[in-house]
């Protein structure tokens, strides 16, 4: 997109997902699924391709050095299933598990598998897996995802406001008609119509006859080291307690807090400092 037609193999070279300095077998394994990935999504060049994170990152100018080299050792080589090309949708950071495309979007494919990704199996803790995973090495590995202007610019969320998401997911499994007004404050509403703040949304809990929190005192988490998964989690406030299933309130979180905070993944942990 933006940047005309390119033949497949001048395409790949100006792919800039990995670094020339990784070892030759990585880089061809990188050009090979990015060639793959390439073909599957312009279903064989009838189609366009973005050229962000959200496809893959491609430059004007094409690489040099050892991906050169990896481009013209693969050249013509693509990954197929049903001998067609496959979206092999790669990442820099898995986090310790690889989740088939039917546990993520929800389409099964014959060529994505969940397994566990480390060197000694299913880890069984968070500090297990930050032994054992063998992408551990990565600053995205074990990490607070987005930032705001507060707090240094971390992730980090006062009482009040991880009270404020809670209330969120109180108010729209009491009353799923709320959903459309439940989307984070500090940006317009996707839905066309208003966003509720926190004031609201307690106001609409206790016209249900239900107790919002105002502070959360303790959370925890609770998770399947096996599949990789984070099962639930646990609230405590001045509202009482709570326990909630961990893709709902991922979910929630993610449509709910301020500037780009978001959990990704399946399996996340939650700390309080």
């Amino acid at each position: 997109q933006g940047h005309g037609d390119f033949p497949l193999e001048d395409y790949v070279l100006r792919i800039y997902e990995v670094p020339e300095s990784w070892p030759m077998a990585a880089l061809e394994a990188q050009a090979i699924a990015a060639r793959s990935f390439a073909l599957a999504y312009t279903n064989n060049g009838s189609g366009e391709i973005c050229t962000s994170e959200s496809c893959q990152v491609f430059q004007s100018n094409p690489k040099t050095g050892a991906w050169v080299q990896a481009v013209r050792n693969t050249e013509g080589l693509v990954m197929t299933s049903g001998g067609n090309p496959i979206k092999a949708w790669y990442a820099s950071t898995h986090g310790g598990y690889i989740f088939s495309s039917a546990e993520v979007w929800g389409g099964s494919t014959a060529y994505t598998k969940h397994a566990t990704d480390t060197t000694t199996g299913a880890a069984g803790s968070f500090e297990t897996l930050q032994s054992s995973a063998y992408d551990r090495s990565s600053p995205w590995f074990y990490c607070d995802w987005g930032s705001r202007a507060q707090y240094n610019k971390t992730a980090w969320l006062k009482p009040e406001e991880l009270a404020d998401t809670v209330n969120t997911l109180l108010l729209v499994k009491a009353d799923g008609g709320t959903s459309e007004h439940l989307y984070q404050t500090d940006k317009p509403n996707p839905a066309g119509t208003d966003n509720w703040d926190e004031g609201r949304v307690k106001q609409e809990l206790r016209n249900r006859g239900l107790t919002p929190y105002n502070s959360v005192s303790d959370i925890s988490i609770s998770a399947d080291f096996n599949s990789g998964v984070t099962n639930s989690v646990s609230i405590s406030g001045d509202g009482g307690s709570q326990n909630f299933n961990g893709g709902d309130f991922k979910n929630r979180f993610n449509l709910r807090a301020p500037a780009n905070l978001q959990i990704v993944g399946p399996l996340f942990n939650v700390e309080r400092k």
